[in-house]
């Protein structure tokens, strides 16, 4: 039975904007990785340099934008049929941060994609309430000098602020944006992989290896 409609011109091209690792591309020459628990305040100028962080941000975004307009529900939808394009656009959401944070070029360690997380959500079902919650959740992760906390903390702002505007029926849309969010820290949790951001190097040593983690 069919549960939906797709449109293959926007979905292929989303699914290649999402699905795709950005730490790919990655040039390995210029880019050095850090643990996002470290003090960060000397290299946020050369982390907010790196520009494919941008380009992660703008790809999530197009990406979410496409996946929304190549969905759409079957004319007078009945049982799983009502659910089937939030379960399809929440699971390929999900998956794309997965692959986002699993594959990374430090060994041992997990990608902190948090430019990705935002473009995932200011693009998705409700652009205002991202908005509002990236507005709450950045500042509380920067005060607290736990800048992993982020992605559970938007998570949380995330669904609490879709209630507060728009009551619960906006709930179950907005969950899958939330966990797909907080896939990062729980990745690092249960495999016990310290979270990794890249950033410009200020310069290179002659071998071009990246910079250790301590």
């Amino acid at each position: 039975m069919q549960y939906l409609t797709i449109d293959w011109l926007k979905f292929i091209p989303a699914l290649v904007l999402l699905l795709t690792p950005g730490t790919l591309f990655y040039p390995s020459k210029k880019v050095r990785y850090r643990e996002v628990s470290r003090d960060w305040d000397e290299h946020w100028p050369r982390i907010l340099a790196h520009g494919l962080h941008a380009i992660d941000l703008g790809r999530a975004a197009l990406g979410t934008w496409l996946l929304i307009e190549s969905l759409q529900t079957v004319p007078h939808p009945l049982g799983f049929a009502k659910y089937a394009v939030l379960f399809t656009q929440g699971s390929i959401r999900i998956l794309a941060v997965f692959l986002q944070t699993a594959i990374c070029k430090e060994p041992g360690h997990a990608n902190a994609p948090f430019a990705f997380v935002l473009g995932l959500l200011l693009a998705g079902i409700s652009p205002l309430v991202a908005v509002f919650a990236c507005a709450l959740a950045i500042p509380l992760a920067m005060g607290a000098r736990a800048p992993a906390a982020f992605f559970p903390l938007l998570g949380l702002a995330h669904l609490a602020i879709g209630f507060l505007f728009k009551g619960k029926g906006v709930v179950l849309s907005l969950g899958f944006g939330a966990v797909a969010v907080t896939v990062p820290l729980v990745w690092s949790v249960l495999f016990r992989r310290d979270l990794v951001i890249g950033y410009r190097a200020k310069r290179l040593p002659e071998d071009h290896r990246p910079e250790p983690l301590r």
